[in-house]
């Protein structure tokens, strides 16, 4: 297998005596679509603010294409996209504004921005006759498609979503998934942080189990869902490892 894109080492966050991580280590490869599951509290959201460089982790390491984020911050923000579990838009703008605010915070010119707006919200599916709408106005699925879009305008290789489906109704919740598959056939890298098991088992092809901040077990869909006999789900997993001796990769 080629090199690892992202690969973490030991990383632990700590806040004050309450440990959130607790030497977490993984690698995630070039075309991986791996699902972070685990009940609330298990690290999920810290783990992924770490990643998209919100915290700082008190313990470990993260390299990305070899190099240390910490060391090379301009360089690795460059190449991800992260889309928060809370919507972060701009209530009083466009939709077209927010996106030309992120993509210039990108670096993007105007005219490069016309191009790409027009490529993201064909990939979400996102109306374009609502984009010169004020955000307030906007259903919750189409705040998380405008959200979504404004991590793509940079094509970025790594894409950090926590929860990018939460709260959608079902036709919402199918075309986001539908994009992320696009996306994923294109060749963009996603870490996919979630509850929405039977989405995940669609989605993704590799799997990180979390509890109380470590890894319980991590592997491919097929090592983990689909033994010599039966296939399980993502739930009967959780059930079956919940409480068990955390494993190292």
């Amino acid at each position: 297998m080629e090199g690892a894109l992202l690969r973490i080492e030991g990383l632990g966050k700590t806040y004050g005596k309450y440990a959130a991580l607790k030497a977490v280590s993984f690698s995630l490869y070039p075309g991986d679509i791996m699902g972070i599951v685990g009940a609330n509290g298990a690290g999920k959201s810290t783990l992924l603010s770490i990643l998209g460089m919100i915290q700082k982790p008190t313990a470990g390491e993260v390299y990305f294409k070899g190099k240390r984020t910490r060391e090379s911050r301009a360089e690795y923000l460059s190449c991800i996209g992260y889309v928060p579990q809370e919507i972060a838009l701009f209530e009083e703008m466009s939709g077209r504004e927010n996106l030309y605010f992120f993509g210039k915070s990108y670096g993007l010119s105007k005219e490069c921005l016309k191009e790409r707006i027009a490529e993201v919200c064909a990939l979400t599916e996102m109306s374009t006759e609502w984009l010169d709408k004020p955000v307030s106005t906007y259903s919750g699925g189409m705040k998380r498609k405008v959200n979504i879009s404004a991590a793509l305008l940079h094509r970025p290789e790594l894409l950090l979503l926590d929860e990018p489906v939460a709260n959608l109704d079902f036709e919402t919740e199918e075309q986001v998934i539908g994009a992320l598959k696009r996306l994923a056939e294109s060749g963009t890298t996603i870490l996919y942080v979630g509850h929405q098991m039977e989405r995940m088992e669609e989605l993704c092809n590799r799997f990180c189990l979390l509890e109380k901040g470590n890894v319980l077990v991590i592997g491919t869909k097929e090592e983990l869902l689909f033994g010599e006999t039966e296939k399980k789900t993502l739930k009967q997993l959780l059930r079956e490892q919940k409480g068990r001796t955390p494993e190292k990769e």
